[in-house]
């Protein structure tokens, strides 16, 4: 049975340990969203302020020009557990800090040495999330990628959501936003422990080492230009198109994201009421999408549901302008999420999916930390000024909007299955 064989792919070893990578890469990022944002807007911070603040996910997008570093640096006195381990501990070591320490400070009287911590956490655990990229590529056969990343969306979705979001709305609700914080940091570090100790270094196509320090220019042109030319040299005229795709596909998405709490909580609902919609039941909802992507990946190839995802983010977009109409009701809610969180669950799948297969393995947490900033750095800075948007406009006509700005990535992934034998996609 072609559906019961592709189950059968998410029980392999080494793909259940890349749902344990994906809770360590959730939990510290969950942080930096919702909780965040209800608490400023909760404590009275405008929302363009809290639009601005979705800049902070920049580390996540411009970790690339720093993944060179984790590729091929050797870290002193750690690099005896592994290239990968060396670097993936310190990265949680630092995250944990950073946790703690905006935990420490009240956003109401300290509002900038406030936003530099929670910069902290982004920049160190996006560290962390280009050695884990490079280990759920390195550790599985190439054709359980698909299966892979939809245990690792699982674990992400599970780290950000029920850990880092639903308990730390439940713990704020009765005892504050620090220890909140100060528990999902503990979480965290306990998790990142044993993870260590658990999971393997993987075995990569390593080229010969090449000190810093000895041969800096060899050093930076075998770290930072060789990798870029290998895309380039691999996709040549195709190149541009690919690249189009990466920072189209999930824009829709990530402009809405930012203004998704001021939205709930401007409407009247409690902290409760987040948490156990829009983030406990949400968080399931993203899992099975993420197991249907797994699926079907699995079942009909990449391509199609690449045009199946990039229809998907714009029509999850369409509940929200209903609910603004309706106003605070609880069943609606239900329904915007679930449709919202399912297609975030397959769409995430399958652009991890795209992303996994476009990457060299001598170059693997390099090329796929570049894509990787390629689908999020244009959204991103487009996504801070949603604020204004939403402002100015009100929240229907920012929904709206948000809806449109689907479109380009169904059309491009269009012109990807009319070439698909050219890029070796199936």
């Amino acid at each position: 049975m072609p559906w019961l064989s592709s189950f059968k792919g998410y029980l392999q070893p080494r793909v259940l340990l890349i749902a344990g990578l994906g809770v360590l890469s959730g939990l510290p990022l969950g942080l930096l969203v919702d909780p965040l944002r209800y608490w400023l807007s909760e404590i009275g911070i405008e929302k363009s302020t809290i639009g601005l603040l979705s800049l902070v996910m920049l580390s996540y997008s411009l970790k690339m020009f720093w993944a060179p570093l984790v590729d091929r640096l050797r870290i002193p006195f750690l690099s005896a557990i592994g290239q990968r381990k060396s670097w993936l501990l310190l990265a949680q070591i630092l995250t944990f800090l950073c946790i703690l320490l905006v935990g420490s400070i009240d956003p109401s009287k300290e509002l900038n040495l406030f936003i530099l911590f929670v910069f902290g956490i982004s920049f160190f655990s996006a560290t962390q999330d280009i050695c884990v990229d490079a280990m759920r590529i390195e550790l599985v056969e190439k054709k359980a990628i698909g299966e892979a990343s939809a245990l690792y969306i699982i674990g992400y979705r599970i780290g950000v959501i029920l850990l880092s979001q639903v308990i730390t709305f439940y713990i704020a609700d009765s005892y504050g936003w620090s220890a909140a914080y100060f528990s999902i940091g503990g979480i965290f570090i306990i998790a990142s422990l044993v993870l260590i100790l658990i999971v393997p270094e993987p075995e990569r196509d390593e080229k010969d080492y090449i000190s810093l320090l000895k041969n800096p220019d060899l050093w930076f042109k075998d770290s930072f230009i060789l990798p870029f030319a290998d895309l380039i040299s691999r996709y040549k005229n195709h190149l541009l198109l690919l690249l189009g795709i990466t920072f189209t596909y999930r824009l829709s998405d990530m402009f809405l994201g930012p203004m998704a709490m001021p939205f709930y909580q401007e409407i009247g609902f409690t902290k409760i009421q987040v948490a156990q919609i829009t983030n406990f039941y949400g968080m399931w909802m993203t899992i099975l999408g993420g197991l249907f992507a797994g699926l079907t990946l699995h079942r009909f190839g990449l391509v199609k549901n690449m045009i199946a995802g990039a229809i998907f983010v714009p029509l999850a977009n369409i509940p929200f302008i209903f609910l603004n109409l309706i106003g605070n009701d609880v069943n609606f809610l239900i329904f915007t999420i679930t449709v919202d969180n399912f297609s975030q669950g397959f769409i995430s799948v399958v652009g991890i999916t795209f992303l996994s297969n476009m990457v060299s393995a001598t170059y693997t947490a390099t090329q796929y930390a570049l894509l990787y900033g390629l689908v999020v750095i244009p959204p991103n800075i487009i996504s801070s000024g949603s604020g204004f948007v939403a402002e100015a406009y009100g929240f229907q006509n920012f929904f709206i909007l948000c809806a449109l700005l689907g479109i380009p990535a169904i059309v491009l992934t269009l012109m990807v299955w009319q070439k698909r034998e050219v890029f070796g996609f199936d």
